[in-house]
């Protein structure tokens, strides 16, 4: 559905991981290859299968408390380990079974897990080996990454801001991919600011450091929709798959920019 009516955009908000770079080269890969080698590693398993895929991508993402991914790579681990399996085949859940398992999630997500399933994974090093598995400049799965927006951020057309889930070194990489490396730091919110979505926040700390009052956020996720319902002003336009019942979704994150700036608003 086109954003009709008389809304007229005064600032563009983007999450980064499937809006501005097509990720699924990369941060899947990364929870797939910690689950095998954490399994080994920390719970003494066999790593007989892949650990990851697109339908257990797609009971967290449309969750809404699993937007870290290194998190994800942790709890399933742990999930795993508290099936007393010891081939991984057999201790993951299959997504539907994940779907119930993480029905009764009460946040922080630490205390959940630990609560729920111990922690037979340690999640400081999990959470590193994802890290390693990203990689840093010149080397690691981040540089399969490639951009979903082909334009300089100062040729959108309006100011742009980011909120997004990575942390300050993958935020580095993820403007380098874009050829965003002068992006003002003070238009980013991420996740090592504490703040966090689905929290409103960021986008209510954004939207006051641009002298915006009726934004679009481009998101993919459920994280991000709640984010954007709990600040309750402008527009969400969901990018890709994930989320079908958005009332405004787009394939591309092109086509939503266009769409977000068009006349038709006026």
């Amino acid at each position: 559905m086109k954003m009709r009516g008389n809304f007229k955009a005064d600032a563009l908000i983007f999450d980064v991981d499937g809006v501005l770079l097509d990720v699924r080269e990369s941060f899947p890969e990364v929870i797939k290859r910690a689950v095998m080698k954490g399994w080994e590693k920390y719970c003494g398993g066999t790593a007989d299968c892949g650990g990851y895929d697109a339908d257990m991508e797609r009971v967290l993402k449309r969750h809404g408390a699993f937007n870290d991914d290194y998190d994800i790579a942790w709890t399933l681990l742990c999930v795993a380990a508290a099936s007393g399996e010891k081939l991984l085949s057999r201790a993951l859940p299959r997504a539907g079974k994940l779907a119930v398992e993480i029905a009764d999630y009460k946040d922080p997500l630490g205390e959940w897990v630990a609560i729920k399933y111990g922690e037979a994974a340690p999640r400081r090093e999990i959470r590193k080996l994802c890290s390693e598995l990203y990689g840093t400049k010149g080397r690691g799965l981040h540089l399969l990454e490639t951009p979903m927006l082909n334009r300089h951020w100062r040729e959108l057309g309006a100011p742009a801001a980011i909120y997004s889930g990575r942390d300050t070194l993958e935020w580095e990489l993820a403007k380098e991919s874009l050829g965003w490396e002068d992006f003002p730091d003070e238009l980013v919110i991420k996740s090592d600011s504490g703040i966090t979505k689905p929290s409103p926040l960021g986008l209510e700390i954004l939207c006051r450091r641009l002298g915006a009052s009726s934004p679009v956020f481009f998101g993919d996720t459920a994280s991000d929709m709640r984010a954007a319902e709990a600040f309750g002003r402008g527009r969400f336009a969901a990018i890709g798959t994930m989320l079908p019942e958005a009332e405004f979704r787009y394939d591309t994150t092109e086509e939503a920019v266009a769409d977000a700036l068009s006349d038709s608003f006026d």
